[in-house]
């Protein structure tokens, strides 16, 4: 009976995958059959793995509130909509489907996924032999060149832009409804130049709170993709042929389809954009309304400090730093690179620490607070250095294993960022 069992399952997903690939155009009546489903494992792999590792890395005490787990999780149903259901099919036959599906690529499941900060939980999910030897090829001083030149919200914006027009060409557009490896390429640049778009303006910590200049950057987008979608709608002629001859299953001309995908890029991806724009402009208002409520804190704080380094002239930084700690801060960027420490925040003078996760660290001798959290003493950075998440259970930064005399070097070297 078992192998009975086995035997027509077996036949079953045989007939699936054959159904998969006949090669014939999609019609509306195969919406609720298998052909009209995607099992390709170079989709399907990813996208398991991705949600597996971010499902394992997210525990409580981790440094992902719950809000950001759930954009992850809603940007990861999107990003399976839009690859794997018969949304992906449709896109062979219907432009106006093809037109949805980067729609959801782009502007839904992005942000969201941006939003749900995955590469602190992929961290937390690997094994803690293998996050020192991943994290440090993303460590070195080229890779973190070529990073902090593309995540730049200006070479962002122009990759994206660039992905967006280029592959609207129209003979380069066909290529991707003919060709699978086209069709992959195009999807790669859509999403990961959509991913990197949506990260500097969201997360990068370079540019974290700059909400009026991200505003200005998505209605620049909404007004470039808004173009083109017009361009689209009242063309009078064809773009992409390929279409000619599998729209008319589906009760539409080839125009008409080329029509409705371009009001498709053009008013509900707008409306999208635009909400996202007030969304940051909000935020702008809000953070300027905070600066200005803390201004006579900021000014003591500032009034401090000056006193603090009157007091301490005539001594060098690193002396300083020295008798505060016990450290000894020649010895901290060797460790900070050994750590790994560098692959989160960004860390003034130390080669490869430019920060991919979390906010810089310049000027933190000078801060009135360690995380946000603790008074800024030796003990409570040398604390935080060793044990971040007992002092925020928010923190993006993952424990090191930093030994007690390691973190008083690396402390050392953080009190001469003033």
């Amino acid at each position: 009976m078992l192998l009975i069992h086995r035997t027509t399952i077996a036949s079953l997903f045989a007939a699936a995958l054959a159904a998969a690939h006949t090669g014939e155009p999609l019609e509306p009546h195969d919406l609720l059959t298998a052909q009209a489903w995607v099992f390709d494992p170079l989709i399907l792999v990813p996208l398991l793995l991705s949600g597996l590792l971010y499902w394992r890395g997210h525990q409580p005490g981790r440094g992902i509130r719950s809000w950001e787990a759930r954009s992850y999780w809603a940007g990861w149903i999107l990003l399976a909509v839009a690859l794997v259901s018969p949304l992906h099919a449709m896109g062979e036959v219907l432009f106006s489907a093809h037109m949805t599906q980067h729609e959801l690529l782009m502007i839904a499941a992005a942000p969201l996924l941006v939003l749900g900060r995955p590469l602190v939980p992929y961290v937390w999910a690997l094994p803690q032999a293998w996050r020192k030897p991943v994290a440090r090829p993303f460590t070195t001083t080229g890779t973190q060149a070529i990073w902090r030149w593309a995540s730049h919200p200006l070479q962002a914006w122009c990759l994206h832009a660039a992905a967006l027009w280029i592959w609207h060409v129209p003979w380069l557009y066909q290529a991707t409804v003919l060709s699978d490896t086209a069709h992959t390429l195009q999807h790669l640049s859509f999403l990961g130049s959509a991913l990197l778009f949506w990260w500097s303006l969201l997360r990068n910590p370079r540019t974290r709170g700059q909400y009026g200049l991200a505003a200005l950057y998505v209605f620049a987008t909404a007004l470039h993709s808004s173009i083109l979608g017009a361009l689209l709608t009242f063309a009078g002629a064809i773009w992409y042929p390929v279409y000619a001859e599998t729209t008319w299953a589906w009760g539409l001309t080839a125009l008409e389809d080329q029509q409705l995908g371009g009001l498709i890029m053009w008013v509900p991806a707008g409306i999208l954009y635009t909400i996202a724009g007030l969304a940051l402009i909000a935020a702008w208002l809000r953070e300027s309304e905070s600066r200005l409520s803390v201004s006579t804190t900021v000014v003591l704080f500032l009034c401090a400090t000056a006193a603090l380094t009157t007091a301490a002239c005539g001594r060098s930084d690193r002396a300083l730093a020295a008798d505060l700690t016990g450290g000894d801060p020649g010895r901290a960027p060797d460790l900070i690179r050994y750590y790994g420490c560098g692959s989160c925040p960004e860390i003034p003078g130390v080669s490869g620490a430019s920060g991919l996760v979390g906010p810089s660290l310049r000027r933190i001798a000078v801060r009135s607070y360690v995380a946000g959290v603790l008074p800024n003493t030796p003990d409570n950075l040398m604390r935080w250095i060793r044990e971040p998440q007992q002092v925020d259970e928010h923190t993006m930064m993952p424990n090191m294993n930093v030994t007690e005399e390691d973190a008083r070097h690396i402390a050392a070297y953080l009190y001469t960022l003033r």
